[in-house]
């Protein structure tokens, strides 16, 4: 999914399920800055303090990525939560396990993680965190965070069963760019498999555009029916029942969730279909400025970088590219800084999939 849902759509369904708009934009913004979060480094103050920080993100979600272990610590927690299941004879067992299912068990496991701990200081931006991970099983279901031959995909398809040419031809461009670029994705595919995508690489955007209905033909040759509105609803009310439990289990006050917001969710998902998920934000946001749901009219701020961005609030400065890793200068503030929060949540997070969550159910990633 992108900005659009894990932004917009998540935003929505904080306030229909009872947080203040404070708390819903909290939410929301932990769950895009996902996406966002390509960072990483130590952070050395000028009063000998420090903080390490993690990135839960490859830089513009490049799925040319190679690197194992970025894989298993980025694109399997935060992105492919592994569905545990074992649906043919002719993978690995552990890569079959490893491949994305909607609302697994998994995930489950996860959720009920992410109740528990709520309560913590950075229990909202955990519960964005959470959000993103779950919404994007749906998704990325049928595909893998990591490079394997079970992510691979011969032929795409419009919903009508006819060859997508257009998509075909940019794929072939996408995973080669220049002669430099074409003989080292061939060193390395020939080593691994064709094109190394990792995730739904193969496919590239098609299974994060809410609009789209679309099929395809998977590594074992299986054609495969995808309706991303159909998977996006399903993913919207999951997403509402969490939320829901989480404020059942902290006393927090519940509330009526109307029939019509969901209805007017489900046609600005099918309805809002630009390619860009900038621009499709920008249509959820005037939808709330008119009116469109129960709560109100609602104005949110986000910003990855920029005036009012998490990254100004905590150190003054707009953009990555003037992040400085040494002699920082501290500010008390810092420890409730959104960004610190964030990162917190980013590292509890990554840390309770990986050595609790997975172990439990037998698989080692970490």
């Amino acid at each position: 999914m992108q900005i659009d849902f894990h932004l917009g759509v998540t935003y929505v369904l904080a306030r229909m399920s009872g947080f203040s708009p404070f708390e819903a934009n909290t939410i929301a913004s932990s769950s895009q800055y996902v996406d966002d979060a390509v960072e990483s480094g130590k952070i050395l103050f000028t009063n000998r303090s420090a903080y390490e920080f993690e990135a839960s993100a490859h830089r513009m979600l490049d799925y040319r990525n190679f690197e194992e272990l970025a894989n298993h610590h980025v694109w399997i927690p935060f992105h492919f939560i592994p569905g545990n299941e074992i649906r043919s004879s002719g993978a690995d067992s552990l890569v079959q396990r490893l491949i994305c299912r909607p609302n697994s068990v998994i995930a489950q496991d996860i959720l009920k993680s992410t109740i528990t701990n709520f309560n913590r200081n950075f229990g909202y931006h955990l519960l964005g965190v959470t959000t993103h991970a779950y919404v994007d099983t749906w998704a990325h279901q049928g595909f893998a965070g990591i490079t394997d031959k079970v992510n691979m995909v011969d032929e795409i398809y419009d919903d009508e069963g006819e060859l997508d040419q257009e998509m075909m031809t940019y794929r072939k461009k996408y995973f080669r760019r220049n002669p430099l670029r074409r003989l080292v994705d061939w060193i390395k595919s020939f080593f691994v498999s064709k094109y190394l995508p990792v995730g739904h690489g193969s496919v590239l955007s098609y299974p994060d555009l809410p609009y789209l209905r679309w099929r395809y033909k998977d590594w074992e040759g299986r054609i495969i029916r995808r309706d991303n509105p159909a998977d996006y609803m399903q993913a919207v009310h999951h997403v509402l029942e969490f939320f829901k439990e989480v404020r059942k289990a902290h006393n927090l006050p519940l509330v009526k969730v109307f029939d019509e917001d969901i209805a007017k969710i489900k046609e600005l998902i099918e309805s809002i279909d630009d390619e860009e998920g900038t621009d499709r934000l920008e249509k959820w946001k005037n939808e709330i400025l008119c009116g469109a749901f129960k709560f109100g009219t609602d104005v949110w701020r986000y910003q990855a970088e920029g005036p009012e961005s998490w990254l100004k609030e905590a150190f003054d400065i707009e953009f990555h590219e003037q992040f400085e890793m040494e002699n920082v200068a501290y500010k008390d503030s810092f420890l409730k800084s959104n960004w610190k929060m964030m990162h917190d949540a980013l590292i509890y997070y990554r840390f309770s999939v990986l050595h609790e969550v997975l172990p439990k159910h037998e698989i080692c990633v970490a």
